[in-house]
């Protein structure tokens, strides 16, 4: 399963979990 949360409306951060652990499987710096 995969979250992508967007952190002030630049940055979107995608996450994975893991045995419900999450990891940070891509960032990108949107300008």
């Amino acid at each position: 399963m995969d979250i992508t949360i967007t952190i002030s409306g630049n940055w979107r951060v995608t996450f994975e979990f893991i045995d419900g652990d999450a990891y940070i499987v891509n960032y990108e710096d949107y300008h």
